[in-house]
């Protein structure tokens, strides 16, 4: 079996050589001389020196792409730039903050090999910080097993290995890598899991937290419904939506407290009204986005996503 290592960067210049050693180290223990490896990094348009250690590693031992974005579109687009760029039937997509452990990759194709669509890690034991990062992790998982097929523990996981003939347009939409697991388990591939380690970040920062958890709530709802489309902007809607529907619920409660603790009656304040009206309201923020999202759709497979790519480098195998 042949094999892709995709990994997006966005700041994070000073891991790079640490992680790149990691992993080509771990490389050469499943390199059986049956297996063909290549490499693509991704720079998702990053403002440090992401883009300049990358152009270093022309002494790589393995085949590598280097491939850098003009503007920084998202972590899901560099994964989906890399993919579309990549040789070979397998996929391992990893984070390249050192988080996740590149020591782990032997364990994960070998368990991938026994036979699946799919394996994602599991960080069972986060080195994050807990409210920041693994509380919001913890809900957000949560709420993808309640309302999807999917049992996995850690949607979140990048550490990730999957056959590539099973990403298509009806997968790949939004920030797809988020709930990956969950939109093949739902589309009836076979997803497994492994536990992996998970270390502390060293260097630069994360750019997620709670505001993930709305991102995940508006994916499901698009998963549930309208699976069979990808959605990008739905986001800019669902935005307004969400705080809507917020409002409507603040609204019912304290319309609530005036009738049970001050008497007062529901008709006496016009806080029904306003409840029926923000819900009529994010409903209709809800449906704009998803029906504008299907009429960009028509026109998505006719975008050159070259046109994304600033330069490419490659490095041949030492």
């Amino acid at each position: 079996m042949n094999y892709t290592v995709i990994v997006p960067f966005y700041n994070e210049a000073k891991n790079i050589p640490s992680f790149n050693n990691e992993l080509i180290n771990n490389l050469k223990k499943i390199d059986n001389g049956k297996r063909n490896l290549e490499i693509v990094y991704v720079d998702d348009g990053s403002s440090d020196e992401t883009f300049n250690e990358l152009k270093k590693l022309s002494t790589n031992t393995v085949e590598t792409l280097i491939i850098k974005h003009r503007t920084n579109l998202s972590q899901s687009a560099a994964i989906n730039t890399g993919i579309g760029q990549s040789k070979y039937e397998n996929i391992v997509i990893m984070d390249g903050d050192l988080q996740n452990d590149p020591n782990d990759l032997a364990k994960m194709v070998s368990e991938f090999e026994k036979g699946t669509d799919m394996l994602i890690g599991w960080r069972k034991h986060r080195k994050d910080n807990f409210f920041s990062r693994t509380l919001p992790s913890t809900i957000a998982n949560f709420i993808v097993r309640l309302f999807s097929r999917s049992k996995i523990h850690d949607h979140g996981c990048a550490f990730k290995i999957l056959k590539k003939e099973i990403i298509d347009d009806f997968t790949n939409w939004g920030d797809f890598h988020r709930l990956l697991a969950a939109r093949l388990a739902n589309n009836g591939y076979q997803v497994n899991e492994i536990e992996v380690k998970h270390n502390s970040r060293i260097h630069g920062r994360s750019n997620y937290g709670f505001g993930r958890i709305l991102k995940v709530i508006i994916d499901l709802l698009y998963l549930k419904f309208f699976k069979n489309y990808k959605t990008q902007s739905i986001y800019f809607f669902g935005l307004f939506s969400f705080f809507s529907f917020l409002l409507s619920i603040l609204s019912f409660i304290y319309m609530l407290i005036l009738k049970y603790f001050y008497a007062t009656s529901f008709i006496q304040t016009p806080l029904p009204l306003l409840v029926i009206f923000l819900i009529m309201i994010g409903l209709i923020f809800l449906f704009i986005g998803i029906l504008a999202q299907l009429i960009i759709n028509q026109d998505s497979k006719n975008i050159n996503k070259e046109s994304n790519i600033k330069e490419k480098i490659y490095f041949k195998k030492n």
